[in-house]
């Protein structure tokens, strides 16, 4: 058997039935019925109430004004890398009979006088007599005693 249960081995055996067809016509009925009426919407004007907030007390101690926090946005560098060009020296090759001479400079120093700040102290009498003086003896004041003592 092939598919379709169809063979074609018996395609050719003789039958003693005819079968013929016929069109037949078929009556179409339009049913038209009777409107019925819908109903439509009417558009009624809607009062809608929005409710106020009113202030009420509460146990809370809520400060005034109340501090609101501001969040303000900081402008960040960001580093981009930028690439750079960095050129190398090529090896310059130098050939074998040239002669390369490197001239070598050592700086001389030469020793120089220069200002040296001695400070002087105002309240101690560098140069003043041992024994003597006006105040005929040891004094504890800087008025005329021995000098750094």
């Amino acid at each position: 058997m092939r598919s379709g249960g169809y063979s074609e081995e018996h395609h050719e055996i003789p039958t003693n039935t005819v079968e013929y067809t016929k069109p037949v016509h078929v009556p179409v009925v339009k049913k038209i019925g009777i409107p019925v009426p819908h109903p439509v919407g009417i558009p009624v004007p809607q009062v809608i109430k929005v409710p106020v907030p009113q202030p009420y007390p509460v146990h809370i101690p809520v400060p005034q004004p109340i501090a609101v926090p501001i969040y303000k946005l900081v402008p960040q560098e960001i580093e981009k890398k930028i690439p750079i060009v960095v050129e190398k020296p090529a090896p310059y090759h130098v050939e074998k009979p040239y002669k390369i001479e490197v001239e070598k400079h050592y700086p001389v120093y030469i020793p120089k006088p220069y200002p040296v700040h001695v400070p002087v102290y105002k309240h101690v009498y560098h140069h003043v007599p041992k024994h003597g003086g006006s105040s005929g003896g040891h004094s504890g004041g800087s008025s005329g005693g021995h000098g750094w003592h």
